[in-house]
């Protein structure tokens, strides 16, 4: 009941079957393809595997470099050709070499330089640090010389400044009467004028 169902044709072809064998589902298909079919995959592939070049390309993946056969043995002058290319070969090393010493040195200086620089503008720091120190230092000496002052001088004028609060007082009231006056002219101005 939970199985596969069978279809109507094979019942039919078990039910006709004499010999024993079951035809499930009629013939068997070709292995032919069609050529349509064909065509469409050799495009496929061909556009694959051009895709795939074109991403070796870009990745800069190089064909693989066709290794030099090497000089016959039936060439003329061979052993001086191979001299030749050997003293070639050597030169090019040497010059390499020269260029990898010079960069090497090049690297080293800069290094070194670098360092110097490094090593001046942390003095400059520390120098700068040191002055502010300095500077602070002397403003606190100054400000503790200045509350001693005020502290002498306060403890000479305690008994003055009450009589300099009492002056103080008088004269903000004076202040305050002429400010009072002033308005009462303008208000004046004010009624007098005609419309």
């Amino acid at each position: 009941f939970f199985g596969p169902q069978p279809c109507r044709r094979e019942l039919a072809c078990r039910s006709d079957s004499r010999d024993g064998m079951a035809k499930l589902l009629g013939k068997k298909k070709s292995a032919k393809t069609k050529t349509a079919l064909k065509y469409n995959v050799q495009k496929r592939v061909r556009e694959h595997r051009r895709r795939v070049r074109k991403e070796a390309k870009k990745m800069g993946n190089k064909r693989p470099i066709k290794r030099d056969p090497g000089i016959p043995n039936s060439w003329p002058f061979k052993a001086q050709m191979l001299e030749n290319i050997e003293r070639q070969k050597r030169q090019k090393d040497e010059e390499i070499a020269k260029k990898r010493a010079e960069q090497r040195a090049k690297a080293k200086e800069d290094q070194r330089l670098a360092a110097l620089e490094k090593q001046q503008v942390a003095e400059e720091r520390q120098q700068q640090r040191k002055l502010k120190r300095e500077q602070e230092a002397d403003k606190k000496k100054k400000e503790a010389v200045a509350r001693k002052g005020s502290a002498a001088s306060s403890s000479k004028a305690a008994t003055g400044k009450m009589e300099d609060e009492d002056a103080d007082m008088e004269t903000e009231d004076d202040g305050e009467d002429e400010e009072g006056e002033e308005e009462d002219e303008m208000e004046d101005d004010e009624v007098v004028e005609p419309r």
